[in-house]
């Protein structure tokens, strides 16, 4: 008779089955938890550690190695998670295993913690290694998580074109599927946190708005905890950026609140801008308190965050200088300047010299104002010269690795527009200085008054200078009143009134309403100060705003000034500096050109023309700009 007991499973075999089977269910578990409830999570882990502790086969610890590796991650414990990876793939690539799609999957959450330790060439080998299995195990929810991972890449990068490609196409599959599961959505989160970082950089701060809240929306309707409080925060952060105070207020407090996600450094991050929300409702108390609650916070994680403890430091300054205390305001200013110095950050460092120079301009002490007003005019145009680098260096970075792609182009273009960027937040070097000669003059004069009003508006200036050119639109009113108030300090301080300037705004245009891209007319201004009448006696600028149609307004900017033909042979005997300067019309023109093709309006132009007399003898210049009208906000 034949025997048949091979045929049967033994009892080892059935014991190592239903391990498995445990094992599987246990990990099932885990990967939900891991976004919904940590501590259940890690509780599970260990549960599950201990049935695997005294198994020799290595394989079994596959599921307890790729969650335990999740959940490192979920919990800012990027090094621990890559790791487990690492014991995870060991076993993918040593040992024969026909579950594709598990090794996929894991390799996607893999790339994700080399993004975020930056480890940019293992990530792409590792995209590549993903993309060899996708051909053999193609699954489309697996190429949207993977697109979603190169997106956070290209994000990472700085390339935010391929970054917000990649975004939109995994969401449009995403978006097409029905029944996802936990992880699809928190990748659903992955894909709307980038896009509002893309749009924040580009200055879209209700786009940006709009796409928090939706991370905020996926995360709270499918109870994904994990992270959320850094989501909460950028949400608050997106609503203080639009004077939303009561529904940042509201997002600061749930970013405190959840106690899934363990990050203390997006806790104390709350916990001072709900302080700042405070302070601009007037409520001092309050924003002191939350202040020194942020300010704890950092301590106990014992974490050097400056950049964090320097806005602390300069917020409570300013809460001090509203309570009229004067020794705890000097007290906190000369911290946060203390902070800036070790930072040695540029941009911060504009921010603290600006704060003590209008410390000192409110008590009337001109030559240290004065002296301050000079530093964080210097601070800045090395912030400006060092952003300009960074980002030339990023460009031509992502031109030599792209040409393949066919992208050149597009990468002259933004190259073109980030040094447009650059030079629109520089103002002309003789104008800022002539302005700060006069206001020493003043100062020296003994003429306080004077000088207080003049220093303060110069100050306004240069910081909505600053503030604009970070910026892609503003609305026509703001537009406006930065044009009149660089005209007014040129005309008092540059050029001791023997000159006049003229704003007209067609009764059809809603000032408030009506948004355009931030600057663009100021470079042509400076071109009548600068070329047309700066040698004139009785010199003229007239700026006109007329209405065209639903998607574009006219202006012109006119002068009475010595012609283009004269301002041109002038120029040719100038320095070098001159002629830079003369770069900013043409970049300007430029960007016109990107807009009119970007957004298919064909009336944008530049139209310049010569003024002359009957006998043909130069009497000015006209420059009629066509200008598309970005937005229409309702009130």
């Amino acid at each position: 008779m034949t025997s048949h007991s091979n045929l049967n499973p033994t009892a080892d075999t059935i014991e190592i089955q239903d391990l498995r089977n445990k094992i599987n269910k246990l990990s099932e578990l885990i990967s939900t938890l891991i976004f919904k409830d940590s501590k259940k999570a890690k509780f599970l882990l260990e549960e599950l550690f201990a049935l695997l502790e005294k198994q020799e086969d290595k394989g079994l610890y596959l599921a307890y190695y790729i969650q335990n590796a999740n959940f490192y991650n979920q919990n800012y414990k990027y090094e621990e998670s890559l790791s487990n990876f690492e014991k995870a793939n060991v076993i993918f690539e040593t040992e024969y295993h026909s579950d594709l799609k598990l090794q996929i999957e894991a390799y996607i959450d893999q790339s994700g913690v080399l993004i975020n330790l930056e480890k940019f060439d293992d990530c792409e080998f590792l995209f590549s290694k993903i993309e060899q299995l996708q051909k053999v195990f193609p699954d489309e929810i697996l190429v949207a998580r993977l697109k979603t991972r190169m997106a956070s890449f290209y994000l990472k990068q700085g390339n935010y074109d391929k970054a917000i490609d990649k975004f939109n196409r995994a969401d449009i599959i995403f978006r097409t599927k029905t029944n996802l599961s936990i992880k699809d959505h928190y990748f659903l989160t992955i894909i709307q946190s980038g896009l509002g970082n893309i749009y924040e950089h580009n200055g879209d701060q209700n786009a940006a708005v709009n796409a928090y809240n939706q991370v905020v929306s996926i995360c709270e309707q499918n109870e994904i905890h994990s992270r959320l409080s850094w989501h909460y925060l950028h949400a608050g952060l997106g609503c203080m950026s639009l004077e939303d105070y009561t529904q940042a207020k509201s997002y600061f407090e749930k970013s405190i609140k959840i106690m899934d996600d363990s990050s203390m450094p997006a806790r104390a991050g709350s916990y001072a801008n709900l302080g700042y929300c405070y302070f601009m409702e007037n409520d001092t108390k309050n924003a002191l308190y939350f202040y020194e609650t942020a300010e704890e916070i950092y301590k106990q994680i014992n974490v050097e965050d400056y950049e964090n403890l320097f806005y602390i430091q300069l917020w409570k300054s300013q809460v001090f200088s509203k309570l009229g205390e004067e020794e705890k305001e000097s007290n906190h200013l000369l911290k946060a300047y203390d902070l800036a110095k070790k930072l040695g950050n540029n941009r911060i460092l504009t921010e603290v010299y600006a704060s003590i120079a209008n410390y000192y301009g409110e008590r009337k002490d001109f030559e240290l104002a004065y002296k301050y007003q000079q530093m964080q005019i210097r601070f800045a145009e090395e912030s400006f010269e060092e952003m300009k680098r960074q980002q030339i260096t990023e460009l031509q970075i992502k031109y030599d690795a792209e040409k393949k792609d066919q992208e050149a182009e597009m990468l002259k273009l933004e190259s073109n527009r980030l040094q447009l960027k650059a030079l629109r937040a520089q103002m002309n070097p003789h104008f800022i200085h002539n302005a700060l000669n006069s206001i020493q003059h003043f100062i020296n004069a003994n003429e306080k008054e004077t000088a207080a009003k003049y220093l303060a508006q110069f100050a306004n200036l240069m910081r909505n200078s600053l503030y604009y050119s970070d910026l892609e639109s503003i609305s026509l009113e703001d537009e406006i009143e930065f044009l009149r108030e660089y005209l007014d300090i040129n005309k008092k301080l540059r050029y001791s009134d023997q000159m006049d300037f003229e704003l007209k705004i067609d009764d059809d245009l809603e000032e408030d309403l009506i948004y355009l891209p931030s600057m663009i007319i100021q470079p042509y201004v400076e071109n009548a100060l600068e070329h047309g009448i700066r040698t004139r006696s009785d010199g003229k600028v007239s700026i006109r705003f007329n209405y065209h149609d639903e998607q574009t307004l006219q202006c012109i900017v006119e002068d009475n000034g010595i012609g283009r033909k004269m301002a041109e042979q002038i120029q040719n005997q100038g320095n070098y500096r001159e002629k830079h300067r003369s770069m900013g019309t043409a970049i300007t023109q430029k960007r016109l050109e990107v807009l009119k093709s970007s957004i298919k309006n064909k009336d944008l132009s530049v139209n310049i023309i010569d003024l002359t007399d009957d006998d043909g003898v130069a009497t000015g210049t006209r420059v009629e700009l066509m200008i598309p009208i970005l937005e229409f906000k309702y009130k």
